[in-house]
């Protein structure tokens, strides 16, 4: 199983900021600037940020928009690693 965390967010957004503070010390969260890596925001259809795609074995299985807390993100990652319902 192998399980991806998108993070999409942009250097003039505070909640982006308030969200990269809150897992930066989190490891294999890839960080898509939206301004500069539009392609990949238009592909994953991120219409707001910060937003979060988890993806299971290459498929999206959860996004969340808004900056969450440390708890949330985790609970999250466990829900997927654990195939529960979200």
């Amino acid at each position: 199983m192998n399980i991806e965390v998108l993070k999409f967010s942009a250097s003039w957004c505070g909640p982006c900021r308030v969200l990269a503070n809150t897992l930066k010390d989190v490891e294999g969260i890839t960080p898509v600037d939206i301004d500069t890596e539009m392609e990949t925001a238009r592909l994953h259809n991120v219409r707001s940020v910060p937003t979060l795609v988890f993806k299971k074995d290459g498929k999206e299985v959860h996004r969340i928009s808004g900056s969450i807390p440390l708890d949330k993100y985790n609970q999250i990652l466990d829900d997927i690693k654990f195939s529960k319902e979200i």
